[in-house]
């Protein structure tokens, strides 16, 4: 089997960046399309989704219909993370290696067997019926706001707009958003609460002029979709709600 193809590095910092969020390996599957991948963290409380269509790609080449190998997420990470925003960097693959350049530098390192890493989650299908799209930036400031005191939030949706809260011992923080401030909204009601230990590693992937979808029930996991680096690369988040005691 063989894969090369080459890319921005900003797509591959931010992917990776994605998936050290919630797993330290990954199994990455290279298909015609693109490059998808499917993981689940330990705890099983939440799921990353990754999608980078091959004509993300400078060039995209694949030898099979579908390559499916096991990559190192942490290792991977902390090479391209020195890169330069902005450069090309040549990705490689073949039986038993990943090999990655970026101009005259090449990092190589030996893949694991895709059988060893945990097993694929299946994708849930859910009934989320509220639909909001919104400034990723917006849903990064809150959540690093509401760290400093907090452990948990709310997000809230009805006819009037989106909302997110966060309480501590003696102090609150509250974001409201309208029709005027979201890019699309459903007016759907909806409501539920989400851990920040897990958010605040989400959001870290998030830049200016991104766009996050959120897909939202009450009660229900919450759904998050990052379009990043100008639309080259989707990650997604499913994050299983907290529910208070009776």
């Amino acid at each position: 089997m063989e894969v090369e193809c080459t890319v921005q590095v900003d797509v591959v910092k931010v992917v990776f960046k994605g998936l050290n969020a919630l797993i330290t390996e990954a199994r990455f599957r290279f298909r015609e399309d693109g490059l998808k991948i499917r993981a689940v963290d330990p705890a099983n409380v939440a799921m990353v989704l990754v999608d980078i269509p091959d004509d993300s790609f400078e060039a995209y080449s694949i030898d099979e219909d579908e390559v499916v190998v096991g990559v190192d997420v942490n290792r991977v990470y902390d090479f391209v993370k020195g890169i330069k925003n902005g450069e090309m960097i040549d990705i490689a693959v073949d039986d038993e290696r990943l090999v990655l350049t970026n101009r005259s530098v090449s990092y190589e390192l030996s893949l694991i067997a895709p059988d060893a890493i945990r097993k694929e989650p299946r994708v849930p299908q859910i009934d989320l019926p509220a639909r909001i799209v919104m400034d990723a930036e917006e849903l990064k400031k809150f959540v690093n706001l509401a760290d400093k005191f907090a452990d948990h939030v709310v997000f809230r949706a009805d006819e009037d707009g989106f909302y997110i809260e966060a309480e501590g011992d003696v102090d609150g923080l509250k974001l409201e958003m309208g029709d005027a401030d979201l890019v699309e909204f459903n007016q759907q009601k909806a409501k539920s609460m989400f851990s920040l230990e897990y958010l605040k590693e989400f959001v870290k992937i998030a830049s200016k002029g991104d766009l996050l979808t959120i897909r939202l029930g009450t009660d229900y996991p919450v759904w998050l979709a990052f379009e990043l680096c100008e639309g080259k690369c989707k990650v997604e988040y499913i994050l299983a709600p907290r529910i208070e005691a009776e």
